[in-house]
């Protein structure tokens, strides 16, 4: 008996479920523990219809009256520094909104709120056709400035679209976990960026299974998705969201180490742009912010993580990169090693109404030029005038940084190289 198939001992078997008397093959066939097979005590039918009724539950979707929402649509403020001025190219905008901003860690490229790509080579300006993966999904071969081996190369990356668009242009609420792109009616090819939703792995699929069952992902329904407590990850809660630091910075979830580098850089940043007795000390700092998504701790961790160097201790600089900048975020800051920052400052403080680098030796009832740098003070000369005595610091100053630039050229990214070499000096600087 023991050798005898299961399909020979029984010909009909009664479903539990329904009651039936049916044949064998109505029921489905499974292996045991210790692989022994037996036909399971319903039906094939019935078993479809409790996995149906179960999925269908599952995916009912059903936000309570008084659901909270801490999360809104926001689009990024883009830097006018960084738009490109399509108006005399031949290309063909998609919108008339569409707009060409510069990614700036890669080289001489820049991306629309569209999706599509353009890069300076050859001496003119090139718009890239892009390529598709094997899932549909536009790509753009692209070369990327890194750190590796010691010192910062450009290295060959392919820049998905929608990804890129959504962040440059998206303000994502939570970038650790907001990976998954949803495009508005399911649109793979639409790469528009108010069409675009940064989503957690969970969002995204309660948004695609009642797109799928409803055809509704409108915008109303996905931002009651990103604020259900019930598709957040499991370290996020309310009290997470709350106003920590100068009243408006926020942990962003549960698991926070206040000790670590990357939260006492966020604490300084916060401190520097929101506390008024901060400003007391160093006025300079009046009228800082930090970007909507910096608000957030854990998105600023996940920026300081992609871009810090091992083993090296660097200032977080927000002005180097747009001269004038008064906001901290991805696309504004960098790490420079403390040396190259302090060529940066202005000294508004003590210098009263002079220009920069200039102050008046009473002594001598002449202007002296004079820089510091690392604590050494530099002496340019004595002139008739702040004019000359301002040109005379202007010309040394702008050689200065530079030769600093050149010093410090493998441990500066690109960007910021550049953003050196082409400084200029203002008298009213």
């Amino acid at each position: 008996m023991s050798n005898t198939r299961v399909s020979e001992i029984e010909t009909t078997k009664i479903c539990k479920k329904c009651g039936r008397i049916l044949p064998i093959e109505k029921f489905r066939l499974v292996k045991g523990q210790f692989y022994n097979p037996y036909y399971l005590s319903q039906c094939k039918e019935c078993e479809y219809k409790y996995q149906r009724k179960y999925l269908e539950e599952k995916n009912k979707i059903e936000f309570t009256d008084n659901l909270e929402i801490l999360i809104h649509r926001h689009y990024k403020d883009i830097k006018p520094e960084r738009i490109l001025d399509i108006s005399h190219f031949k290309f063909i905008p998609l919108g008339t909104d569409e707009t060409f901003v510069k990614l700036m860690d890669y080289k001489k490229t820049w991306l629309s709120n569209y999706g599509r790509v353009i890069r300076f080579s050859d001496g003119k300006y090139n718009l890239l056709q892009g390529s598709y993966d094997k899932y549909g999904a536009l790509f753009y071969s692209l070369r990327e400035n890194v750190f590796y081996d010691g010192k910062w190369i450009y290295k060959s990356v392919h820049l998905y679209a929608a990804k890129a668009v959504a962040e440059e242009f998206i303000v994502n609420p939570d970038i650790a976990n907001n990976v998954y792109i949803w495009h508005s009616g399911f649109d793979k090819q639409d790469y528009y960026y108010r069409n675009l939703y940064p989503l957690n792995q969970e969002q995204y699929r309660i948004v695609k299974n009642h797109f799928n069952k409803t055809g509704d992902d409108s915008e109303e329904f996905i931002l009651k998705v990103m604020n259900d407590i019930r598709y957040k990850p499991d370290d996020w809660s309310r009290s997470a969201m709350e106003p920590v630091m100068c009243g408006i910075g926020y942990r962003g979830s549960e698991n926070v180490d206040c000790t670590s580098e990357s939260y006492l850089k966020w604490h300084d940043m916060i401190n520097r742009c929101y506390n008024a007795k901060f400003h007391e000390k160093q006025p300079q700092y009046k009228g800082c912010t930090a970007c909507e998504e910096w608000l957030n701790y854990n998105n600023f961790k996940v920026w300081y993580e992609q871009n810090k160097i091992a083993g090296m201790i660097l200032d977080l600089d927000k002005d180097i990169l747009f001269k004038g900048n008064k906001v901290y975020s991805p696309e504004t800051c960098c790490f420079v090693p403390h040396a190259v920052n302090t060529l940066f400052l202005n000294g508004k403080k003590n210098r009263g109404d002079l220009p920069l680098g200039v102050h008046f030796d009473k002594s001598k009832g002449k202007y002296r030029a004079e820089m510091s740098f690392m604590g050494r003070q530099i002496k340019l000369g004595t002139f008739d005038t702040a004019e000359s005595a301002f040109a005379r610091y202007k010309e040394y100053k702008e050689d200065f940084i530079k030769d600093i630039a050149e010093q410090y050229r493998n441990v500066i990214p690109d960007k910021v190289y550049e953003a050196m070499m082409n400084w200029k000096i203002e008298i009213d600087d």
